[in-house]
């Protein structure tokens, strides 16, 4: 047909069907001002018309766009049997009507992306159901395949880990509408809803889809893979109005290393804010982290130690010293020292080094040789052949100790005067105390340790141990021993019978951190007390014995990771994080210190 200044306008109806209680018609014209009704007989029924993009008339037309060529009408089911036809309509010309129009018996899935009102009510009924549900599989069986996602949807799936032990990681980022259903699918259609995963914001992406109303929104995820196959193929898939469609797929994976410490680096390369982190590890890093140490700490049990002895120790020790050697082991000497000075250390303790480092065992045995030779005093060091970490080492020490109370002693931990070892005993001789920690100073004759409790961190969202007190002057030496909520793993004597009520140390957490309070907390589950002893006084030299686990974000990353767990396993004793009957006490300090 021709409008008023003579152009030629075409249209074409391409088909004309019933659809989920709607009478549909699709088809194209070669200009968007062409107008389309639906005739039944002379009566004109209600309708809507819309637009979609035709690209394949533009170019048979070589028209400069197809973006608003096509069109869809959209009305109710007449009652009526009566012939249905179009009548096409231009400014300022004569409607044009097709004449009876044939009817298609229902639509292809292409046809159907081109109409959103049709899916609207499946995608309803779609976010009805729990996603991964046999319903909600049923009701997106029910939904087209669409070709090209509609504006607004957009992501990429950059990454795929997966563990050892069967399960893995998905990372990338996914822009949609809030409330839309987006999800990862994999090769065995296994469904990982968006919705659960770890969220957070993506400044790139909100920059690159700025145009975009929700391009602030939290796109990027991380999603715990709770089975994989070692060449997983995933899909980001997403319900729209177009229909489902695919926004991004990825075949292949990273296998991830087989010991924690590989893991947790791979892990925590994922990009996340530290004041995030709390939030992901619960559902990302530890349903990871988790099987790979179990499943380590269970190759180390098969791994038979390696035992050296210098010289006879007392046959029934009254306490076993038990001392972890990592990196560095040249405080071997200091101790040992100060221990050949102590009369009741000589006469009542065996003492055990236990090499965590594998690289270091050579040379430890020739200094242990050398001290011996030096000194006289007899101990022992125990080999493990791997490295354990500080709660496998000790451990590993407490299976080879005749001791009846077991003293678990930093390796850069010195006494300062003989008799510590005792007046620890003294404080532990109620049977209702189950743990006695010493007082520990830096070296310049300040406060380190003396007990320890717990802070909030808003800024981390984590219960971080905290050591009150730490650079005042020392608490006197008559001071009498004190109740703690807990105390530092650096010096803890332990009796013998507790510590195989608890369990030992617990060795779930990644590289340390948290064991010390940990042990403190089963004690007092158990029903014993802590008590610290100020008249046993060491020097700490913190953190000298624990060197080379990692940079700065690792540690962090770690130590939040550690601390979630703590929370997990003893949320009761950190909330509120002390017990008013031993959080303040008041102790007179030594002024002449």
């Amino acid at each position: 047909m021709k409008d008023a200044a003579g152009t030629e306008h075409r249209v074409f109806v391409d088909a004309v069907a019933r659809a989920d209680g709607k009478l549909v018609v699709l088809g194209w014209s070669s200009s968007a001002i062409v107008n389309i009704d639906l005739l039944q007989g002379t009566t004109k029924l209600p309708a809507k018309l819309s637009r979609h993009a035709r690209g394949d008339v533009a170019e048979a037309l070589k028209l400069t766009s197809g973006d608003t060529l096509g069109f869809c009408v959209l009305a109710d089911i007449p009652v009526s049997k009566a012939a249905l036809e179009v009548s096409v309509g231009l400014p300022n010309a004569k409607p044009y009507q097709s004449g009876a129009l044939g009817e298609v018996t229902g639509l292809t899935n292409l046809q159907r992306t081109l109409i959103p009102e049709l899916l609207e009510s499946k995608i309803a009924d779609l976010k009805a159901h729990e996603v991964g549900s046999v319903e909600w599989r049923e009701a997106l069986a029910k939904l087209p395949e669409a070709q090209k996602a509609p504006a607004g949807f957009h992501g990429f799936v950059e990454g795929i880990f997966v563990s050892p032990e069967g399960n893995g990681v998905v990372f990338g980022w996914a822009l949609h509408p809030e409330g839309a259903p987006v999800w990862l699918e994999d090769e065995l259609l296994n469904i990982y809803p968006i919705e659960v995963s770890f969220r957070r914001e993506r400044r790139d992406i909100a920059e690159a889809f700025k145009s975009i109303l929700w391009s602030d929104m939290e796109a990027a995820f991380i999603t715990h893979l709770p089975t994989s196959s070692k060449n997983p193929t995933i899909k980001l898939r997403a319900a729209t109005s177009s229909g489902v469609v695919t926004l991004s797929e990825r075949s292949g994976a990273e296998m991830l290393p087989s010991d924690p410490r590989g893991v947790a680096e791979k892990l925590f390369a994922i990009e996340t804010e530290d004041r995030n982190f709390q939030r992901r590890a619960n559902i990302i890093d530890w349903p990871i982290l988790q099987p790979v140490i179990k499943r380590y700490r269970e190759e180390l049990a098969t791994i038979v130690p390696r035992v050296a002895k210098f010289g006879a120790p007392p046959e029934t020790p009254a306490v076993s010293v038990i001392i972890p050697l990592y990196k560095r082991f040249d405080f071997m000497e200091h101790q040992m020292l100060e221990f050949c000075r102590d009369p009741f250390l000589r006469s009542n303790a065996e003492v055990i080094y236990v090499i965590d480092d594998p690289e270091i065992r050579t040379a430890v045995l020739n200094e242990a040789d050398h001290l011996f030779r030096l000194y006289g005093l007899p101990f022992k060091v125990i080999s493990g052949l791997r490295n354990r970490g500080f709660s496998g080492a000790n451990n590993l020490g407490a299976d080879h100790a005749n001791g009846a109370h077991l003293l678990f002693m930093n390796s850069d931990v010195i006494p300062i005067s003989p008799g510590w070892l005792e007046k620890m005993l003294e404080a532990v001789e109620d049977d209702n105390v189950g743990a006695v920690g010493a007082q520990l100073l830096f070296p310049d004759g300040g406060i380190q340790h003396i007990r320890m409790d717990f802070e909030y961190l808003d800024y981390f969202n984590i219960w971080s141990n905290n050591h009150p007190g730490s650079g005042m002057p020392p608490l006197a030496a008559t001071a009498p021993p004190f109740e703690v909520p807990a105390v530092t793993g650096a010096c803890i004597l332990i009796p013998r019978p507790v510590f195989d009520q608890i369990e030992a140390w617990d060795t779930g957490y990644l590289l340390g951190d948290f064991e010390d309070s940990h042990i403190c907390f089963a004690i007092r589950a158990a029903g014993y007390r802590v008590m610290c002893q100020p008249a046993s006084t060491l020097t700490h030299l913190e953190r000298q014995s624990f060197t080379g686990i990692g940079g700065d974000a690792f540690r962090m990353r770690m130590t939040i990771c550690n601390a979630v767990r703590h929370y997990n396993i003893w949320k009761e004793f950190l909330e509120p994080h002390s017990d008013p009957d031993v959080a303040d006490t008041d102790l007179q300090q030594d002024t002449d210190a």
